[in-house]
């Protein structure tokens, strides 16, 4: 990415990179051995992940020195550098699992990536990721009435490089080697959302969602 990219990820407020999410914690198997936190952040969610199912090893991987020097008090390793041009010295099938909370969409061809982690991932291992849905019902009225604009965070953040709806997202889990275990997703809970489906019958509904967790394993 270009370092005017880079500049708009150094305004960011320390806890975009310490957020802890408890629907991906709560999605990492058991029995998880080996684990890999691609854009770790400060490593909130992979330490946690590391002590509540007693991970062996938890291995990040973090653009920004700030953020990584962070991780690497908590986590056994943590790599600094960009996971687009990284040579991830591992061997074939090494993790059980690897995480990739809202990274996709901030790279510059995502799909390499996840052929690269494909071969990283044991047989019976699981990727879980999760990606913003730019079909929610606030970007789509921006566009109908001419306002749409970049945010500092959320659907329509400023460092955000693509956008996917439900199918181009399946689409390229699909093409990259992929089959989808389990799609769970976050919505807009406020009292209009939920006025909004009461009065629809449902109808609603797919447009209250602002993004989609996956469960993956190899084809």
């Amino acid at each position: 990415m270009s370092s005017h990219n880079d500049s708009q990820y150094t305004e960011k407020d320390d806890s975009y990179y310490n957020l802890v999410r408890e629907e991906i914690l709560n999605l990492i198997p058991s029995s998880t051995k080996r684990l890999l936190d691609i854009g770790c952040g400060m490593g909130a969610i992979s330490s946690m992940a590391k002590k509540k199912f007693n991970i062996e090893e938890v291995i990040g991987i973090e653009k920004f020195e700030n953020a990584a020097s962070v991780a690497s008090t908590k986590l056994d390793k943590v790599i600094c550098g960009d996971v687009e041009s990284l040579q991830l010295e591992f061997s074939n099938n090494y993790f059980d699992c690897i995480l990739c909370a809202d990274i996709f969409e901030h790279l510059i061809n995502p799909e390499n990536v996840i052929k690269k982690l494909h071969g990283l991932l044991s047989d019976n291992g699981v990727m879980i990721t999760s990606l913003p849905n730019i079909r929610h019902v606030v970007p789509l009225l921006k566009i109908i009435f001419n306002r749409l604009e970049y945010e500092e965070s959320g659907i329509l953040d400023k460092t955000h490089l693509h956008f996917y709806t439900l199918h181009t997202m399946k689409k390229m889990f699909s093409e990259t080697g992929f089959e989808i275990q389990k799609i769970e997703n976050n919505r807009s809970l406020s009292l209009k959302f939920k006025l909004a489906n009461i009065i629809t019958f449902g109808l609603f509904k797919p447009f209250s969602i602002y993004q989609y967790i996956f469960v993956l394993r190899k084809k």
